[in-house]
């Protein structure tokens, strides 16, 4: 059993992946997510008639995202692994925001939204995600405007819709309920990634913030 945590931004949630499927739970966290990831995964597992000692795989969004909230789902999955005795592994947000669409035959451009007037950009493919870059919207959408049948999806993509559509660019954008990643999705990553690749090491994983260029 694979428990999911997803806490990189205002909605989150947590997933039990299992032979019987996946169970989630996704609430809204704000400041309050410290107190509501405990709870939401006691109440996760009650309803799918689990226990802490059947989990055997923690894996925990690292971001990009919110500064506190990446920080409170990594403390708590480490402090979960290091109770349980068990492995965790990280997911990039991007990773688990782009995946629900490999489907789709261009580029996926994912936008998240940092800030202001910026946004987390990474191109995905159904092979890969690249790296994520910050950039003002505008210019991330310049980026976009150039692959042809591009596909705009995420929480930045919500964020500057109207802009998007203000521009005159024709742009696909993906629907707002692909905009935050589901922690279903994290727990579905995670244990692909822990079969290719292992556990990440618990003293070593760290949220995944991305910086501005000077």
């Amino acid at each position: 059993m694979v428990l999911g945590i997803e806490t990189a931004g205002d909605r989150g949630g947590i997933a039990l992946l299992s032979s019987r499927g996946v169970h989630e739970l996704v609430v809204p966290l704000g400041r309050a997510g410290g107190g509501i990831v405990p709870a939401a995964v006691d109440a996760l597992l009650s309803l799918a008639r689990a226990d802490r000692e059947g989990i055997e795989l923690i894996a925990v969004d690292i971001g990009p995202g919110s500064f506190t909230g990446l920080r409170i789902g990594l403390a708590f999955a480490k402090g979960m692994a290091q109770s349980l005795g068990i492995p965790m592994v990280g997911v990039r947000q991007t990773e688990a925001v782009a995946r629900p669409l490999s489907w789709w035959p261009g580029k996926v451009a994912v936008w998240i939204h940092d800030r202001r007037e910026f946004v987390y950009m990474a191109w995905a493919t159904p092979d890969r995600v690249g790296m994520e870059a910050v950039l003002p919207w505008r210019e991330a959408l310049a980026k976009v405007s150039e692959e042809p049948s591009a596909l705009l999806v995420g929480s930045g993509a919500v964020r500057f819709r109207a802009e998007v559509a203000a521009a005159g660019r024709r742009i696909a954008c993906a629907s707002e309920a692909f905009a935050h990643p589901r922690p279903g999705e994290i727990a579905r990553l995670g244990w692909a990634r822990f079969r290719t690749r292992g556990a990440d090491d618990l003293g070593e994983i760290e949220p995944h913030y991305v910086h501005k260029e000077d």
